[in-house]
Protein backbone atom coordinates (compact mmCIF):
# COMPACT_ATOMS: atom_id res chain seq x y z
CA UNK A 1 0.00 0.00 0.00
CA UNK A 2 2.75 2.42 0.94
CA UNK A 3 4.51 1.69 -2.36
CA UNK A 4 1.37 2.60 -4.33
CA UNK A 5 0.87 5.79 -2.34
CA UNK A 6 4.48 6.78 -2.96
CA UNK A 7 4.16 6.02 -6.68
CA UNK A 8 0.93 8.08 -6.96
CA UNK A 9 2.50 11.07 -5.22
CA UNK A 10 5.68 10.87 -7.31
CA UNK A 11 3.70 10.78 -10.57
CA UNK A 12 1.16 13.40 -9.46
CA UNK A 13 -1.74 10.96 -9.57
CA UNK A 14 -4.68 12.29 -7.56
CA UNK A 15 -6.14 9.33 -5.72
CA UNK A 16 -7.25 8.86 -2.15
CA UNK A 17 -6.02 6.15 0.18
CA UNK A 18 -9.58 4.83 0.48
CA UNK A 19 -9.81 4.46 -3.34
CA UNK A 20 -6.55 2.54 -3.43
CA UNK A 21 -7.83 0.18 -0.71
CA UNK A 22 -11.08 -0.39 -2.55
CA UNK A 23 -9.33 -1.09 -5.84
CA UNK A 24 -6.93 -3.51 -4.16
CA UNK A 25 -9.84 -5.40 -2.61
CA UNK A 26 -11.47 -5.65 -6.06
CA UNK A 27 -8.18 -6.92 -7.45
CA UNK A 28 -7.92 -9.40 -4.62
CA UNK A 29 -11.36 -10.82 -5.43
CA UNK A 30 -11.30 -10.82 -9.21
CA UNK A 31 -8.28 -10.00 -11.35
CA UNK A 32 -5.75 -12.82 -11.42
CA UNK A 33 -3.81 -14.14 -14.37
CA UNK A 34 -3.24 -17.88 -14.97
CA UNK A 35 -0.31 -19.18 -12.99
CA UNK A 36 -0.56 -16.38 -10.41
CA UNK A 37 -2.03 -16.03 -6.96
CA UNK A 38 -2.46 -13.04 -4.68
CA UNK A 39 -1.11 -13.34 -1.14
CA UNK A 40 -2.68 -10.89 1.35
CA UNK A 41 -1.20 -10.44 4.81
CA UNK A 42 -2.44 -8.16 7.59
CA UNK A 43 0.06 -6.46 9.85
CA UNK A 44 -0.03 -3.94 12.66
CA UNK A 45 -2.89 -1.43 12.75
CA UNK A 46 -4.77 -3.53 10.23
CA UNK A 47 -2.19 -2.71 7.56
CA UNK A 48 -2.57 -4.94 4.52
CA UNK A 49 0.21 -6.14 2.24
CA UNK A 50 -0.62 -7.55 -1.20
CA UNK A 51 1.94 -9.70 -3.05
CA UNK A 52 1.58 -11.56 -6.35
CA UNK A 53 3.23 -14.97 -6.41
CA UNK A 54 3.70 -17.24 -9.40
CA UNK A 55 2.31 -20.73 -9.13
CA UNK A 56 4.61 -23.39 -10.55
CA UNK A 57 2.83 -26.30 -12.20
CA UNK A 58 6.05 -28.28 -12.57
CA UNK A 59 6.19 -31.67 -10.92
CA UNK A 60 8.55 -32.05 -7.96
CA UNK A 61 11.93 -33.65 -8.56
CA UNK A 62 12.10 -37.41 -8.31
CA UNK A 63 14.82 -40.06 -8.48
CA UNK A 64 14.73 -40.08 -12.28
CA UNK A 65 15.57 -36.35 -12.28
CA UNK A 66 18.41 -36.86 -9.82
CA UNK A 67 19.78 -39.70 -11.94
CA UNK A 68 19.62 -37.39 -14.96
CA UNK A 69 21.79 -34.90 -13.09
CA UNK A 70 24.24 -37.57 -11.98
CA UNK A 71 24.54 -38.95 -15.53
CA UNK A 72 25.17 -35.43 -16.79
CA UNK A 73 27.75 -34.67 -14.10
CA UNK A 74 29.63 -37.97 -14.13
CA UNK A 75 29.76 -38.41 -17.89
CA UNK A 76 30.99 -34.88 -18.61
CA UNK A 77 34.69 -34.52 -19.48
CA UNK A 78 36.82 -34.38 -16.33
CA UNK A 79 38.32 -30.92 -17.01
CA UNK A 80 34.87 -29.41 -17.64
CA UNK A 81 33.51 -30.85 -14.39
CA UNK A 82 36.55 -29.62 -12.48
CA UNK A 83 36.39 -26.16 -14.02
CA UNK A 84 32.66 -25.76 -13.28
CA UNK A 85 32.50 -27.29 -9.83
CA UNK A 86 30.88 -24.20 -8.27
CA UNK A 87 28.07 -24.25 -10.85
CA UNK A 88 27.40 -27.94 -10.26
CA UNK A 89 27.27 -27.27 -6.52
CA UNK A 90 24.57 -24.66 -7.15
CA UNK A 91 22.49 -27.30 -8.92
CA UNK A 92 22.91 -29.59 -5.91
CA UNK A 93 21.66 -26.80 -3.65
CA UNK A 94 18.59 -26.45 -5.86
CA UNK A 95 17.93 -30.15 -5.34
CA UNK A 96 18.26 -29.62 -1.61
CA UNK A 97 15.58 -26.95 -1.78
CA UNK A 98 13.07 -29.10 -3.64
CA UNK A 99 13.85 -32.58 -2.37
CA UNK A 100 14.35 -33.81 1.15
CA UNK A 101 17.98 -32.96 1.93
CA UNK A 102 18.68 -36.08 3.95
CA UNK A 103 16.93 -38.32 1.44
CA UNK A 104 18.73 -36.61 -1.44
CA UNK A 105 22.12 -36.99 0.24
CA UNK A 106 21.54 -40.65 1.04
CA UNK A 107 20.44 -41.36 -2.52
CA UNK A 108 23.33 -39.47 -4.12
CA UNK A 109 25.93 -41.03 -1.84
CA UNK A 110 25.02 -44.46 -3.19
CA UNK A 111 24.37 -43.36 -6.78
CA UNK A 112 27.74 -41.58 -7.05
CA UNK A 113 29.40 -44.98 -6.65
CA UNK A 114 27.06 -46.59 -9.16
CA UNK A 115 27.39 -44.01 -11.98
CA UNK A 116 30.96 -43.26 -12.94
CA UNK A 117 33.00 -42.16 -15.94
CA UNK A 118 36.50 -43.54 -16.50
CA UNK A 119 37.68 -40.24 -18.06
CA UNK A 120 39.89 -42.35 -20.31
CA UNK A 121 41.35 -40.27 -23.15
CA UNK A 122 40.53 -37.03 -21.30
CA UNK A 123 42.81 -34.22 -20.17
CA UNK A 124 44.33 -34.62 -16.71
CA UNK A 125 46.47 -31.46 -16.54
CA UNK A 126 43.88 -28.71 -16.24
CA UNK A 127 46.01 -25.73 -15.24
CA UNK A 128 44.37 -22.54 -16.63
CA UNK A 129 41.68 -24.72 -18.25
CA UNK A 130 38.73 -22.84 -16.75
CA UNK A 131 39.99 -19.42 -17.86
CA UNK A 132 40.72 -20.58 -21.40
CA UNK A 133 37.31 -22.27 -21.62
CA UNK A 134 35.48 -19.16 -20.36
CA UNK A 135 37.48 -16.84 -22.63
CA UNK A 136 36.73 -19.06 -25.63
CA UNK A 137 33.02 -19.18 -24.78
CA UNK A 138 32.91 -15.41 -24.37
CA UNK A 139 34.60 -14.86 -27.73
CA UNK A 140 32.28 -17.33 -29.49
CA UNK A 141 29.05 -16.02 -27.96
CA UNK A 142 30.00 -12.36 -28.51
CA UNK A 143 31.53 -12.95 -31.97
CA UNK A 144 34.87 -11.47 -31.01
CA UNK A 145 38.18 -12.11 -32.73
CA UNK A 146 41.00 -13.75 -30.79
CA UNK A 147 44.71 -13.36 -31.33
CA UNK A 148 46.41 -16.74 -30.98
CA UNK A 149 50.06 -16.13 -30.24
CA UNK A 150 51.29 -19.59 -29.31
CA UNK A 151 49.85 -23.11 -29.10
CA UNK A 152 51.19 -26.40 -27.78
CA UNK A 153 51.58 -29.69 -29.72
CA UNK A 154 49.17 -30.75 -32.45
CA UNK A 155 45.93 -32.72 -32.17
CA UNK A 156 44.60 -32.15 -35.66
CA UNK A 157 47.49 -32.06 -38.17
CA UNK A 158 47.72 -28.29 -38.53
CA UNK A 159 49.10 -27.44 -41.97
CA UNK A 160 52.82 -26.65 -41.85
CA UNK A 161 52.39 -23.28 -43.61
CA UNK A 162 50.35 -21.86 -40.71
CA UNK A 163 52.50 -19.63 -38.54
CA UNK A 164 51.53 -18.00 -35.26
CA UNK A 165 50.47 -15.42 -34.18
CA UNK A 166 47.21 -15.39 -36.15
CA UNK A 167 43.87 -13.59 -35.91
CA UNK A 168 41.33 -16.31 -35.16
CA UNK A 169 37.55 -16.19 -35.65
CA UNK A 170 36.14 -18.69 -33.07
CA UNK A 171 32.79 -20.18 -34.07
CA UNK A 172 31.99 -23.25 -32.01
CA UNK A 173 33.01 -25.48 -29.13
CA UNK A 174 33.29 -29.10 -30.26
CA UNK A 175 33.61 -32.16 -28.00
CA UNK A 176 35.49 -35.00 -29.67
CA UNK A 177 37.16 -38.09 -28.20
CA UNK A 178 37.24 -36.78 -24.65
CA UNK A 179 38.58 -33.36 -25.63
CA UNK A 180 36.87 -29.95 -25.95
CA UNK A 181 38.02 -28.08 -29.05
CA UNK A 182 37.49 -24.58 -30.43
CA UNK A 183 36.60 -24.45 -34.14
CA UNK A 184 37.08 -21.37 -36.27
CA UNK A 185 38.74 -19.81 -39.27
CA UNK A 186 41.89 -17.79 -39.69
CA UNK A 187 40.87 -14.24 -40.55
CA UNK A 188 40.81 -13.41 -44.28
CA UNK A 189 41.55 -17.03 -45.17
CA UNK A 190 39.49 -20.16 -45.89
CA UNK A 191 41.63 -22.12 -43.45
CA UNK A 192 39.65 -24.00 -40.79
CA UNK A 193 41.50 -24.42 -37.52
CA UNK A 194 40.42 -26.79 -34.73
CA UNK A 195 42.33 -26.49 -31.46
CA UNK A 196 41.92 -28.23 -28.12
CA UNK A 197 41.36 -25.96 -25.13
CA UNK A 198 44.58 -27.19 -23.51
CA UNK A 199 46.58 -26.25 -26.62
CA UNK A 200 46.09 -22.52 -25.94
CA UNK A 201 49.43 -21.40 -24.52
CA UNK A 202 49.33 -17.65 -25.19
CA UNK A 203 46.46 -15.61 -26.61
CA UNK A 204 44.67 -12.27 -26.40
CA UNK A 205 40.99 -11.38 -26.39
CA UNK A 206 39.80 -8.46 -28.51
CA UNK A 207 36.66 -6.38 -28.96
CA UNK A 208 36.85 -6.71 -32.74
CA UNK A 209 33.58 -8.27 -33.93
CA UNK A 210 33.01 -10.55 -36.92
CA UNK A 211 30.01 -12.04 -38.73
CA UNK A 212 29.71 -15.64 -37.55
CA UNK A 213 26.85 -16.76 -39.82
CA UNK A 214 28.84 -17.29 -43.00
CA UNK A 215 31.62 -18.95 -41.03
CA UNK A 216 29.25 -21.46 -39.43
CA UNK A 217 27.92 -22.48 -42.84
CA UNK A 218 31.47 -23.01 -44.15
CA UNK A 219 32.32 -24.93 -41.00
CA UNK A 220 29.46 -27.39 -41.55
CA UNK A 221 30.54 -27.96 -45.16
CA UNK A 222 34.17 -28.53 -44.19
CA UNK A 223 33.37 -30.87 -41.29
CA UNK A 224 31.32 -33.11 -43.58
CA UNK A 225 34.49 -33.74 -45.59
CA UNK A 226 36.47 -34.83 -42.54
CA UNK A 227 36.54 -38.15 -40.77
CA UNK A 228 36.55 -36.87 -37.21
CA UNK A 229 38.15 -33.45 -36.88
CA UNK A 230 41.71 -33.84 -38.22
CA UNK A 231 42.74 -31.76 -41.22
CA UNK A 232 42.58 -33.65 -44.51
CA UNK A 233 45.64 -34.42 -46.61
CA UNK A 234 43.95 -32.66 -49.55
CA UNK A 235 40.60 -31.23 -50.64
CA UNK A 236 39.79 -34.42 -52.56
CA UNK A 237 36.71 -36.36 -51.39
CA UNK A 238 36.69 -40.14 -51.93
CA UNK A 239 34.25 -43.02 -52.09
CA UNK A 240 35.73 -45.21 -49.35
CA UNK A 241 34.94 -48.90 -48.85
CA UNK A 242 36.17 -51.15 -46.04
CA UNK A 243 35.38 -54.75 -45.15
CA UNK A 244 35.04 -55.70 -41.48
CA UNK A 245 34.98 -59.17 -40.01
CA UNK A 246 31.54 -60.27 -38.87
CA UNK A 247 32.19 -59.91 -35.14
CA UNK A 248 33.92 -56.51 -35.38
CA UNK A 249 31.46 -55.27 -38.00
CA UNK A 250 28.54 -56.07 -35.72
CA UNK A 251 29.99 -53.61 -33.22
CA UNK A 252 31.20 -50.96 -35.70
CA UNK A 253 27.87 -50.71 -37.52
CA UNK A 254 26.08 -49.70 -34.32
CA UNK A 255 28.35 -46.70 -33.68
CA UNK A 256 28.33 -43.24 -35.23
CA UNK A 257 31.48 -42.39 -37.16
CA UNK A 258 30.47 -40.10 -40.03
CA UNK A 259 27.17 -38.74 -41.43
CA UNK A 260 27.68 -40.63 -44.74
CA UNK A 261 28.35 -44.08 -43.26
CA UNK A 262 26.45 -47.03 -44.73
CA UNK A 263 26.73 -50.72 -43.85
CA UNK A 264 25.68 -53.81 -45.78
CA UNK A 265 26.11 -57.50 -44.98
CA UNK A 266 28.25 -59.44 -47.45
CA UNK A 267 27.64 -63.04 -48.52
CA UNK A 268 30.43 -64.26 -46.24
CA UNK A 269 28.75 -62.63 -43.21
CA UNK A 270 31.25 -59.78 -43.01
CA UNK A 271 30.22 -56.12 -43.20
CA UNK A 272 30.94 -53.58 -45.93
CA UNK A 273 31.26 -50.00 -44.72
CA UNK A 274 30.99 -47.11 -47.17
CA UNK A 275 31.99 -43.50 -46.53
CA UNK A 276 32.10 -40.33 -48.61
CA UNK A 277 34.83 -38.12 -47.16
CA UNK A 278 38.47 -37.11 -47.43
CA UNK A 279 41.51 -38.89 -46.01
CA UNK A 280 43.34 -37.75 -42.89
CA UNK A 281 45.51 -39.01 -40.06
CA UNK A 282 42.49 -39.73 -37.90
CA UNK A 283 40.95 -42.07 -40.48
CA UNK A 284 44.15 -44.08 -40.90
CA UNK A 285 44.63 -44.26 -37.12
CA UNK A 286 41.02 -45.39 -36.74
CA UNK A 287 41.58 -48.19 -39.26
CA UNK A 288 44.65 -49.35 -37.31
CA UNK A 289 42.47 -49.54 -34.21
CA UNK A 290 40.70 -52.59 -35.67
CA UNK A 291 44.01 -54.32 -36.45
CA UNK A 292 43.47 -57.40 -38.69
CA UNK A 293 39.68 -57.18 -38.46
CA UNK A 294 39.38 -54.63 -41.28
CA UNK A 295 40.61 -54.33 -44.84
CA UNK A 296 40.54 -51.21 -47.04
CA UNK A 297 39.01 -52.03 -50.44
CA UNK A 298 39.10 -48.56 -52.01
CA UNK A 299 40.48 -46.05 -52.86
CA UNK A 300 44.05 -47.05 -53.59
CA UNK A 301 45.43 -43.91 -51.98
CA UNK A 302 43.93 -44.95 -48.63
CA UNK A 303 45.22 -48.52 -48.97
CA UNK A 304 48.68 -47.15 -49.72
CA UNK A 305 48.53 -44.83 -46.69
CA UNK A 306 47.61 -47.69 -44.36
CA UNK A 307 50.32 -49.99 -45.74
CA UNK A 308 52.92 -47.21 -45.61
CA UNK A 309 52.21 -46.59 -41.92
CA UNK A 310 52.25 -50.32 -41.25
CA UNK A 311 55.75 -50.52 -42.75
CA UNK A 312 56.82 -47.52 -40.64
CA UNK A 313 55.71 -49.40 -37.52
CA UNK A 314 57.63 -52.53 -38.57
CA UNK A 315 60.73 -50.46 -39.30
CA UNK A 316 60.58 -48.83 -35.88
CA UNK A 317 60.93 -52.30 -34.32
CA UNK A 318 63.54 -53.62 -36.72
CA UNK A 319 66.41 -51.31 -35.85
CA UNK A 320 67.70 -49.17 -33.02
CA UNK A 321 66.87 -45.84 -34.62
CA UNK A 322 65.41 -43.32 -32.13
CA UNK A 323 61.70 -42.57 -32.22
CA UNK A 324 60.94 -39.19 -33.80
CA UNK A 325 57.72 -37.36 -34.55
CA UNK A 326 56.40 -38.44 -37.93
CA UNK A 327 53.24 -36.90 -39.36
CA UNK A 328 53.19 -37.56 -43.07
CA UNK A 329 49.52 -36.52 -43.27
CA UNK A 330 50.15 -32.80 -42.65
CA UNK A 331 49.45 -30.45 -45.54
CA UNK A 332 52.28 -28.21 -46.68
Amino acid sequence: MEILKHWAAKNDVKVSERTIYRDMINLENSLMLPGEKLIVSVGEKNKKVWKIEYVSEEEPLNEFDINSYLLFKNFLPFPVVSARKSSLNKIVNLFYGTYSKSKFENFVELAERQIEGTHFYEVSDIKNYQKILEDSLWSIQNRRQMILQKISYDYTSIASHIEFPIVFLPLKLLYHRGVVHVCGFIKDEEELLILAIEQFTKYKLTNEMFDARAGLEKLDVEMLKRFGITQNISNEVYEIEMEFTELTGTFVKNQFWHPTQKFTVLENGNYLMKLHCSINRELVGWIFQWMSNVRVLKPEILKDAVLSKYRDVLDSYSDDAPLVSNNSFRQE
